[in-house]
């Protein structure tokens, strides 16, 4: 029994070190709990634009649309995106800007936006604040070869950058 359970964590290691998306380091004695939590992808759904059929990836801080996203389980709770990994949640978070488009980042274990809606086989909504109102605009900015994701809450525009509105969808199980 104990080299079996050797083996399966042997494995279950390389499943992890072979991961595409870049993610931090899973805490010790966690891998267990990364792989009982699996979901559908997030995609950025509107058709015709270079971003279409491209996935939500958790990066170590900017939120980034990638071939193949993060897959792990996704938490929709208290108005919230976390991905499950390592048996922590990894929090979408709304930056704060003076321009239109708003910073989207990956805050581990840390929840500060609460105003998403979100659920599988749905379009992801940010809710009204007292500075934009409800908004399924994503912008997504070609930047240093990543496609970066922006919440567009009006009609700003990164000078400079090769950008393209979005939506994004969670796709069903």
């Amino acid at each position: 029994m104990r080299n079996v359970l050797a083996t399966t964590l042997t494995t279950l290691g390389l499943l992890v070190s072979s991961w595409s998306s870049p993610l931090p380091p899973v805490p010790t004695g966690t891998i267990i709990c990364f792989l009982l939590r699996t979901g559908p992808p997030i995609v950025a759904s509107t058709s015709g634009t270079p971003v279409t059929g491209l996935e939500l990836a958790v990066d170590i801080t900017a939120a980034t649309l990638e071939k193949t996203g993060f897959t792990g389980g996704w938490d929709f709770v208290n108005g919230g995106i976390g991905a499950f990994y390592g048996c922590h949640d990894f929090w979408l978070n709304i930056g704060k800007s003076n321009k239109s488009y708003k910073p989207l980042t990956w805050d581990f274990d840390k929840q500060v936006t609460t105003n998403w809606e979100a659920a599988e086989g749905s379009k992801i909504t940010a809710g009204a604040t007292a500075s934009y109102k409800a908004t399924s605009k994503f912008l997504a900015c070609k930047e240093g070869g990543a496609w970066k994701l922006y919440l567009q809450t009006g009609t700003d525009m990164p000078h400079g950058e090769k950008c393209t509105t979005t939506e994004l969808f969670v796709k069903k199980s």
